[in-house]
């Protein structure tokens, strides 16, 4: 109990642990999101563009099974 002639002792102040400076967590998850986004787009037109050059070698089974197009029998356009 404190008596009105002593002073208030004062604890020292711990830092916050649940602080989060936003500014930094935007521009780590928008740069991240860009990557993964850059990164998707990019391995999609690299299998189109992998299964355009395998479209006339029989080789390509890969290719065959996700493009109706070439698969046996004709069926393209």
């Amino acid at each position: 109990m404190v008596t009105p002639t002593q002073a208030p002792t004062k604890v020292p102040q711990e830092p916050d642990p649940f602080y989060y400076d936003y500014d930094t967590v935007q521009t780590v998850g928008m740069t991240l999101a860009t990557i993964l986004f850059l990164l998707g787009i990019i391995i999609i037109v690299s299998k189109k563009m992998k299964c355009r050059k395998a479209d006339s070698s029989p080789t390509c089974k890969s290719c065959k099974s996700e493009l109706p197009s070439s698969a046996p029998g004709g069926g393209g356009v």
